[in-house]
């Protein structure tokens, strides 16, 4: 979702296809010739070359919007947003799977553990955000970035597990999603502010 939400802030020309994961759309022989990975998301580029991986879906967006700003064009902030991304990729698998699905980590008399497990991983993300966020209304610089697009939604699945975020999340959430740029998109995903 934060791929999405990065492609409407861009301004980007293009479209944004829905796939249904349940009934398997990203793995027909379509979408495999297009990603072998049979994952989502994917940016289709105008050369026909795909990139995968949000972290790299939201650099490629970024730097092919600089104005949007979602990547700072250089120095300290830059390097910072790709921190956060990096540690994103890392630590969404780490907890939120295993507070998804615990099933496909062990076998069914573990899966109250493996569950609980990835809740207390979630609940320590949150507060690592929180804490990083401070008093701030962004986690890089005065103006929002890519690392807030994937904190509000790390903030939006912590919800869909049982965990309450922090109020400083909420409310970062909030901002995010209050920007009238994605209101059209957020409300057809049936997201609220």
């Amino acid at each position: 979702m934060a791929c999405r939400l990065a492609f409407v802030l861009s301004g980007l020309a293009g479209e944004v296809k829905d796939l249904s994961l349940r009934g398997g759309e990203h793995k027909t022989p379509e979408m495999l010739a297009l990603n072998p990975k049979g994952q989502v998301p994917a940016l289709i580029l105008d050369s026909g070359e795909t990139i995968t991986e949000t972290p790299a879906i939201l650099l490629a967006i970024g730097e092919m919007a600089p104005a949007s700003g979602l990547i700072p064009a250089e120095g300290v902030a830059r390097w910072q947003v790709m921190e956060w991304l990096s540690w994103y990729a890392y630590q969404f698998p780490r907890a939120f799977q295993p507070a998804f699905r615990p099933a496909i980590f062990g076998p069914p008399p573990a899966e109250n553990q493996i569950r609980e497990g990835g809740l207390k991983r979630v609940g320590e993300v949150l507060a690592h955000l929180e804490s990083s966020l401070g008093a701030r209304d962004w986690l890089v610089g005065d103006a929002l970035t890519a690392a807030d697009l994937v904190t509000a939604m790390m903030t939006t699945f912590a919800g869909f597990v049982g965990v309450v975020p922090p109020d400083a999340l909420m409310a970062h959430r909030k901002r995010v999603f209050a920007l009238s740029a994605l209101a059209e998109t957020l409300k057809a995903e049936g997201f609220a502010a």
